[in-house]
């Protein structure tokens, strides 16, 4: 269409006809008509209430380009409110819609509903439906040459939307319009191209249809032309014709630049359409006319294809998306948030009224860690923090509640027995009052805990240049841990990007001080004369060692799981790991040196694995449980486990069929030696004196899922990058779906859901609610491309019913699960507050793993797990309203 060079034009005169209903382009929802593709798409979005042009300030969407560009510039002076609009930014900013009393009186309208005219006179103020009623007015009276299409054998027959059409080229530049008799008139005198039909170019020979149109898309499925989703089911030679345009498109290249001052100044031209619109147009202008176009009744034709891409809307939504920095992005925004008001920062309002550790913060300390901040925060309102700074009592009950929290996790890895608050240096009491702060269920206090982490990160370069030996200080590294943990973790897409660049440095300090090697582990030898300050030295000295290794195991664990929520090779190798396993969680915890010698003299003085030997040899976990901390153990080993796991999808990324060099055999029999392994964890973790808690089960069960799934083609399906990025691996996840992996992956997914439900409240944070949020997304893309699947073969998008039991996914391992993984006998479904809930229903089942994930639908919810659980409303909710 867009490749038609002037000499293939045909020059003859316009052919003239009668128009019929004001157009021949019409609505399959109200039957209206128009002259343009554009005017229709426009309208078309009335009835879907569809706005997919998005403000980059405020996230309101429009459902077309001009009014978005009104509505930002309003924006531009909203940071200062004294300055006076100029008179151009007033008559551009409207309202995205008006009340019916307010347009029918052509009088300005204001975004609250009801809107101010109407409460002043009592008016009933109705805008629900304005779109809708004015939008086909509007358009019908503009003038109804502009844009006309010359149906050459079809005059007189109107031509519904969903059927086969010719679209009217676009508009050609005034300097580049051939002949005078290539062009016609317009009311307002300006020159256009003669609009010509396909029919036309091609000798005037009628032209065959090449697809029909099923009835049920007629009446149900809405077009979303504009590269949001594609709901329902479409015809799939849309889609082909759509993947066209893969590449990214530049519609200047193709079309002047217009500028819009709005629809009543030049209604007719209005040339903002999306890749999709053009992708259309191209479509049906390719298409030819069958002779009989109204006498056969079209076939029933469904697309497989749909739901390509229907999440990428509200994946970009989510804290998971790639941060976009501005100008105004900078570390000292947080600073404000330094100053507690005085209601929380009260003894009524401390944190925690129970000690844990020794002894209590002091004024003395609290005034080093406001010494810190002023030092740091040279741009801050100094004035306003120095008032409203946190008190001695409120920052005490924040590291008191982080050795709470520490006490109750697999990981711990600063030894709290020996902790003296007031004898540590400033900043490792800022960064625990920080990861203490964040955990809160009060938003003020965890915006305090996350102003806290800018402060100690801006910091610690200035501490690591003032004495280069601090790179090798236990302290510091701590310091730093604590630091990435808070960031990744945060659900702040700027501070999880600054954590994950962050991350290499303390690496490289602990691998160039040789932390990863055994070597530097010395064996502590006891004796039973070893009393007093022997001991106490003694003691000391296994602490910081043991401190060492907990910090280097707790540093891959979090390498290994940014790695998998980020879908990047992580930072440190298993194979580099020789040192000792951490020692037993009695051994940690021991409160004083002749607890310490007690149990420390009753343990075998035998060589302590490594997480290479675990690897090699898994039962060593059992042989050696008495001399390791078994639960710590474990974790580590999923971790490395999930490493070789991510190495399997690299090498089966490259062992196509295509690939000259790799064989498929191999990649197959790497991934049932990874399920042997994992089969045989699980064997030895049941044969452990202590039973690994809900957090171990949970891991391991999402590590499971991810052997026998592609995260990375999951989450592009799911709408990660945007719809060309989702269709590329459509038909990677139409073969998924088809095999028995995805089977086994939705019941390992099953399993997640089920330990998630036992874990405590208020656990489910960090790693474990990313966890959760993969098994939905293994949910959501089964159901959805299971849909459209069924869709496709029995031409119904109805769900299949009757084909066997139902399969709880999070219930016990009973024969019927064997049945499903193996033959697909069933049907897999949740177990829902009202009964089963189907995988078919993808909606409802986002709704219930939700549920599970944010049981408490308010603000005391972390901010990382209030994003996943809105992603995934939005996911299932997109498939409800338009999806497949």
């Amino acid at each position: 269409m867009f490749g038609d060079s002037p000499g293939q034009l045909n020059t003859s005169p316009p052919v003239k006809f009668k128009e019929k209903d004001g157009g021949y382009f019409q609505c399959g929802f109200c039957k209206r008509h128009y002259h343009r593709a554009d005017h229709l798409i426009r309208h078309i979005r009335s009835h879907t209430r569809e706005k997919p042009y998005v403000c980059d300030v405020c996230d309101k969407g429009f459902a077309r380009p001009d009014l978005l560009k009104r509505h930002a510039a309003g924006h531009t002076y909203d940071k200062n409110r004294k300055r006076k609009r100029s008179s151009l930014v007033a008559k551009q900013s409207r309202v995205s819609q008006a009340c019916k009393t307010c347009a029918s009186s052509k009088l300005k309208c204001d975004e609250e509903k009801p809107c101010r005219r109407c409460r002043e006179r009592n008016l009933h103020c109705d805008w629900q439906d304005v779109a809708q009623d004015s939008s086909p007015e509007l358009l019908q009276r503009m003038p109804d040459n502009h844009g006309a299409i010359y149906n050459h054998g079809a005059i007189n027959q109107p031509v519904d939307l969903t059927t086969l059409v010719a679209f009217s080229p676009m508009p050609t530049p005034m300097d580049e319009i051939p002949a005078a008799n290539n062009t016609m008139m317009t009311p307002s005198g300006h020159a256009q191209n003669p609009v010509l039909s396909p029919e036309l170019s091609a000798g005037n020979e009628p032209m065959a249809i090449e697809y029909g149109v099923s009835p049920t898309d007629q009446e149900s499925s809405i077009f979303s032309v504009d590269g949001t989703f594609f709901p329902n089911f479409i015809p799939d030679a849309l889609i082909s014709s759509l993947s066209r345009y893969n590449d990214p498109f530049d519609p200047s290249i193709l079309i002047p630049e217009f500028t819009h001052y709005g629809a009543l100044e030049n209604p007719p031209y209005d040339f903002n359409l999306t890749d999709g619109d053009f992708g259309l147009i191209d479509l049906y202008n390719s298409r030819r006319f069958p002779p009989d176009l109204h006498g056969n009744e079209p076939q029933d034709c469904f697309d497989a294809d749909s739901g390509i891409g229907i999440g990428a809307e509200a994946y970009h939504r989510s804290s998971l998306s790639a941060w976009k920095p501005v100008h105004e992005d900078r570390a000292f925004d947080d600073h404000e948030n330094l100053s507690v008001p005085q209601a929380i920062d009260s003894p009524e309002a401390s944190a925690t009224d129970r000690q844990i550790l020794s002894e209590r913060l002091s004024s003395s300390s609290r005034d080093l860690i406001f010494g810190l901040v002023l030092e740091v925060s040279r741009e801050a309102n100094l004035t306003r923090i120095m008032k409203s700074f946190p008190s001695t009592d409120l920052l005490d009950g924040l590291i008191q509640q982080y050795f709470e929290y520490q006490s109750l996790e697999v990981d711990s890895f600063i030894h709290g027995p020996t902790f003296r608050p007031n004898s540590e240096h400033a900043s490792i009491l800022a960064a625990l009052a920080s990861a203490g702060a964040v955990r809160s269920p009060i938003p003020t206090i965890r915006k305090l805990g996350y102003a806290l982490l800018e402060i100690v990160r801006l910091y610690m370069p200035i501490k690591y240049e003032r004495d280069n030996s601090t790179t090798r200080d236990l302290r510091t590294s701590q310091t730093y841990a604590l630091n990435l943990d808070i960031g990744i973790w945060s659900g702040n897409r700027r501070k999880t990007e600054i954590a994950e660049s962050f991350s290499q440095p303390l690496i490289t300090m602990l691998r160039r001080a040789l932390r990863f090697r055994r070597s530097v582990y010395t064996a502590i030898v006891l004796s039973v004369e070893d009393t007093g300050d022997v001991l106490e030295r003694k003691w000391r000295g296994w602490i910081e060692q043991e401190s060492f290794k907990r910090l280097v195991y707790h540093i891959f664990l979090h390498d290994s799981q940014t790695s998998i929520t980020l879908n990047v090779n992580p930072l440190i190798s298993y194979a580099d790991l020789e040192l000792p396993l951490p020692a037993a969680r009695q051994l940690w915890e021991a409160k004083t040196a002749t607890e310490w010698k007690e149990l420390y003299c009753a343990i075998t003085p035998e060589r302590v694995p490594s997480l290479a030997d675990l690897l090699r040899d898994i039962s060593h976990l059992s042989v050696c449980q008495d001399r390791i901390d078994t639960q710590l153990a474990a974790l580590v080993l999923l971790h490395g486990l999930s490493a070789l796991i991510n190495e399997y999808h690299r090498l089966k990324f490259i062992s196509t069929s295509s690939s000259k060099h790799w064989h498929a055999l191999v990649t197959n029999s790497r991934q049932q030696e990874l399920d042997q392994a994992l089969k045989h964890f699980r064997m030895v973790c049941s044969e452990l004196r202590v039973q690994c808690g809900p957090e171990i089960t949970l891991v391991c069960e999402v590590v499971s899922m991810l052997l026998h799934m592609s995260l990375e083609e999951l989450q592009l399906f799911a709408g990660k990058e945007d719809k060309q990025g989702a269709r590329r691996v459509y038909h990677s996840a139409l073969e998924w779906i088809t095999s028995p992996d995805s089977r086994q992956a939705i019941w390992h997914a099953g399993q997640v859901v089920r330990a998630a439900r036992q874990m405590a409240p208020g656990s489910l944070t960090g790693f474990l609610a990313i966890g959760v949020y993969y098994a939905s997304l293994a949910f959501w893309s089964y159901g959805v491309v299971s849909k459209a699947k069924n869709a496709q073969l029995t031409g119904s998008s109805a769900s299949l019913s009757g084909q066997g039991p139902t399969v709880f996914l999070d219930a016990d391992e009973v024969a019927d699960v064997s049945k499903f993984v193996t033959l697909g006998c069933g049907l897999p479904a949740l177990q829902g507050p009202d009964g089963p809930t189907f995988l078919a229903d993808p909606g409802m089942t986002m709704k219930v793993v939700q549920g599970v994930l944010r049981p408490d639908n308010s603000e005391r919810t972390p901010p990382l797990v209030q994003s996943l659980a809105q992603l995934m409303w939005d996911l299932g909710h997109c498939v409800d309203s338009g999806g497949p």
